[in-house]
C-alpha cells in the first residue's frame, strides 16, 4: 500500500477516535471537561487542516 494513502488511513482513524471521544465527554454530566472537549476538537481541526488530501495521493 501506498505509505502515502496508509499515512492517510491511519489519520483518519485517529480523527474518528478523537471525535468518539469527545461525543462521550459531551454526553458526560461530571465535572469541568470544557478544556479537554476544547483541546480535542483543537486536535481534530488541526488534523482536518494539515492532513495530506485523498486528491493530493499519487499512486
Amino acid at each position: 500500500m501506498n505509505d502515502l494513502l496508509e499515512a492517510k488511513l491511519t489519520i483518519a482513524r485517529i480523527k474518528t477516535q478523537l471525535l468518539d471521544l469527545t461525543g462521550e465527554l459531551i454526553a458526560d454530566e461530571t465535572a469541568d471537561k470544557d478544556y479537554a472537549i476544547k483541546r480535542l476538537l483543537g486536535v481534530v481541526e488541526y488534523i482536518d487542516e494539515h492532513d495530506v488530501k485523498v486528491r493530493d495521493i499519487q499512486t
